[in-house]
């Protein structure tokens, strides 16, 4: 396998000043402010325990709940 076939399936990216003699300066600001503002890179919280299954619970080492 050589460097030319294992890039064969990406697509360049363009460069910060490709994308600003095509869309100009106020345009990539705004785009910019805006993904900063979306808050797209916040943590999920993990899953509440208490709903897991006993087959889960006992896979990542709690002990099972009590079937009422």
């Amino acid at each position: 396998m050589t460097y030319e076939e294992t890039r064969a399936g990406l697509r360049p990216v363009p460069s910060i000043d490709a994308v600003l003699a095509a869309h100009g300066a106020g345009k990539v600001l705004a785009a910019a402010v805006a993904a900063m503002l979306r808050g797209r890179f916040r943590k999920t919280r993990p899953p509440d325990a208490s709903r897991l299954s006993n087959h889960l619970r006992r896979d990542i080492g709690l002990p099972p709940l009590d079937v009422i």
